[in-house]
This record gives C-alpha cells, structure tokens and sequence, in this order.
C-alpha cells in the first residue's frame, strides 16, 4: 500500500464522484452532470477514507520519503501557481482538508454549491500523479487535532483583529514544528503582498524563535517565487505541466536550500534586487548556450557537408537568432550528430540557475 493511501483515496473519490475528466493536462467538470445521488457516494465515500487521515500527519511528521515539506495556507484563487510556487522551495506540498469538513461533510448537499465544489476539486485532482509519488499530501485541520492551533489562536486573538486568512496563517504555524513544515502561500494581489510583509508575517512570533525564524523564511520565499513566477521572462513555467514541473525540480540537487537562502537573502527589503539577479543570470546563461550551440552546430555542418568557409560566415546571423536552445534542437532532432550538441555540459550554472534555465527552455 502506498504511504500516502489517504491522500491518493481521497481525490480519486473525488474525481470518481464529481465525474472529473484529465483531458491534455487539464480537468474537465460538468457540473449540469452532477446529481445528488453523486453527492451521497461521494460523503459516503469520503466518511470512509477518513477513518484513515491521521496517516497523512504521520507522513509529516516523519518526513516520510521528503527532504523539504510545505504547508500551504491562506484562500488561494490560482492553485497552479500556489504549487508551482510551492514545488520551488520543496519537494513536497501540503494543503489542509477544505473539501470534507467545510463543505461534504458540514453542509445539507441541497444546498451545496456544485461549480464551486467541482472547480476546486478539479485542482486537487491534477495534483493526482504527485500524490501518488509522496509529493502532494492532504491532511485534516490542524484546529480538530492539534492543541497547539486552538491555543494559538485564541491567544493572538486576545491581541488583535482576527480574519479567515490570519487563522489560516496561525493554524499552519502550529505544526510547524511538529510536522516540520515551512508554511507558505501567494498574495495574488500587490495589496495582499503588502498586507501580508507589512502585517500577518509578524506573527510567526507566536511560535518559539527557531520555529519563527523557519516560518518567516518560508512565507517570505514563497511571496518572493510568486513574484518571480510572475516576471515576463518566467511566465513560461505556468505552461508546464505540473508533475513535470515538480520532477525537473527535483531531480537537481542541492536546488532547495540554495534557492530558498537566494531568494531571501537580505530579507524583504532586497527583494526586488534578488529576483533581478537572478532573472538577468538566468538569461545571460541561456543566451551564452545559445550562442555556444550554434557555432558547434556550424562547425559540425561545415565537417559533414565540406562547405567550411561559407557555413561558418552564416554564424553571426544565426547567433543573433534568440530562440531558445531546445527549438533548435526540436528542428534537428533527426540528427544523432546535432542531437549530442545538447548533451553538452559546457556552460553549466550553479544548481539554483540550472533549473530554472531547464523550465525556461
């Protein structure tokens, strides 16, 4: 049986029930064939798996098969970027129950929003084939198991204004430390990044200062991806496909812990300086790739066909081209020889810029 059996049974539930269809990397609902019956099988269903949802705390807290877990928090519109935010800084993502305990299981089915129902439903199903691998895990509500949220929140709420995100934001700093978490989300907005750097981020110091400082750090890295997702330049990124995505990650090593020092370095206030440096290295490598690749491309060209001289004065007008490396290599696929040209491990950059250069191309 799979580790993650709880979190696996609980979106094919969903899936099954809600009747959702994977059609070229994107969910399909229709929420004209939805009957109540549907919704019946579907509590029925999930009533049942939950029986079995500590085993997702478990997971965390032994880190199970993980080397950098992520609770994601806060109301999240665009849950595409909140994982593909997620997955560069670890290499697992946590997001806390909504669909049962909040809607399922609480609310008359009568009364239940179906549209809303299936359209978040369809995010958690993309999220399948990571579930599958450890990499995407679903637990209960912190507040209905854990002493420490309920404490937490009921202190801070003796000091200041509560909202549905600051509860978000405290209910997942209060396993932290016990689920070994850094919890993180995406502002969607310019005003909510403002209102969460300027106000909810100085309350991870409800918890003690190790676990403080770990919390920032992650929110902070998390706000800053989003931004840096958000670039022109990296746009790109939103187009691949997600369990993809989270295996290029993956596979780099030493890629977490060098990100996510970079991205914060110099905290806040250094923000908008780290992405740019970044973003300009990362282009800088690609073009420099590009460049190197097509004068080898030239060079083998002027071999194979014996035309030399006229080939190689072709090289300053095919550099200047800025598409990148991998079109060239898509056009040129026929070719074992040009083929190798892409295997190369000259111009490698450091693990952090190597990723990113692989999703951008």
């Amino acid at each position: 049986m799979n580790y993650n059996h709880f979190t696996i049974s609980y979106i094919t539930a969903l899936q099954k029930n809600l009747q959702i269809e994977i059609v070229d990397d994107d969910a399909l609902f229709f929420p004209d064939f939805i009957r109540t019956e549907d919704l019946e099988n579907l509590k029925t269903e999930l009533q049942e798996i939950w029986e079995h949802s500590e085993s997702s705390i478990t997971i965390l807290k032994n880190k199970e098969d993980a080397k950098i877990q992520l609770g994601l928090f806060g109301s999240v519109t665009d849950f595409d970027l909140a994982l593909k935010t997620g997955y560069l800084l670890g290499d697992r993502v946590v997001v806390i129950d909504y669909i049962f305990e909040r809607i399922i299981n609480k609310k008359p089915l009568n009364e239940i929003n179906i549209p809303y129902l299936g359209s978040i439903s369809s995010n958690l199903v993309l999220a399948l084939e990571l579930a599958k691998k450890g990499r995407f895990v679903i637990i209960p509500n912190p507040f209905s198991w854990n002493e420490d949220s309920k404490k937490i929140i009921a202190e801070t709420a003796g000091k200041t204004m509560m909202s549905v995100e600051l509860m978000s934001l405290l209910n997942m700093l209060s396993i932290t430390k016990i689920c070994k978490l850094h919890p993180y989300t995406i502002a969607e907005s310019v005003e909510n990044y403002e209102s969460i750097i300027s106000n909810q981020i100085s309350h991870t110091d409800a918890m003690d200062k190790t676990t403080e400082e770990y919390a920032y750090q992650g929110i902070l890295g998390g706000l800053l991806t989003e931004k840096l997702i958000n670039e022109a330049e990296f746009q790109t990124l939103l187009d691949i496909p997600l369990t993809e995505y989270a295996e290029v990650i993956a596979l780099q090593q030493n890629f977490y812990t060098e990100y996510l020092k970079r991205i914060t370095f110099g905290g806040a206030l250094k923000a908008e300086n780290n992405i740019e440096e970044l973003k300009n290295e990362v282009l800088n490598l690609i073009e420099e790739r590009n460049k190197n690749v097509y004068k080898k491309i030239i060079e083998k060209a002027g071999i194979m066909t014996g035309i030399g001289g006229a080939a190689l004065s072709l090289l300053p007008i095919m550099i200047a081209v800025s598409a990148p490396v991998v079109s060239t290599g898509t056009v040129l696929a026929a070719s074992g020889t040009f083929a190798a040209l892409f295997k190369s491990k000259e111009l490698e950059g450091t693990p952090v810029i190597n990723v990113f250069t692989k999703l951008i191309t």
